[in-house]
């Protein structure tokens, strides 16, 4: 859809000469939501960013409460930021976008679906069964 507006856009500004506002509007929207549903539902955990040159130093049991410390700590970030984010798109229902009319707090929704998207994925990952080690002769 944003590409799809984007190039609706420059054919009709350069080739026909008469530009349309909404495709601008439409392309903007759909890039913060291409945004954060990509990194709340799409990108996997291990490739956000981290910093992981001490923890791989301690002893298995150890890096397990460290990843559980270091998944939790963005999780409770983002479960004390829930209340405020849907608060504050109740209050933007009343504003509506320039040209398509579409109330704010529907066009940025995407904000509490992906911070409730990582609260969920970060205490999965948490909590969820330790993968199987395999022995030394490379089976599971």
């Amino acid at each position: 859809m944003l590409f799809l507006a984007l190039v609706l856009q420059v054919i009709r500004r350069f080739v026909f000469g008469s530009p349309v506002a909404w495709t601008e509007e439409l392309a903007t929207t759909a890039f913060v939501w291409v945004i954060f549903w990509g990194t709340a539902f799409s990108v996997p955990l291990a490739a956000h960013v981290a910093v992981d040159f001490i923890v791989p130093r301690f002893a298995p049991a150890a890096r397990r409460v460290l990843y559980a410390l270091g998944l939790a700590l963005p999780a409770g970030c983002f479960l004390w930021a829930l209340p405020g984010i849907a608060d504050y798109l109740h209050f933007m229902m009343r504003e509506r976008t320039p040209v398509l009319e579409i109330p704010f707090g529907i066009a940025y929704s995407v904000f509490l679906a992906a911070a409730l998207m990582v609260v969920l994925r970060c205490l999965w990952a948490i909590f969820r069964p330790p993968r199987e080690q395999p022995d030394a002769s490379g089976e599971a």
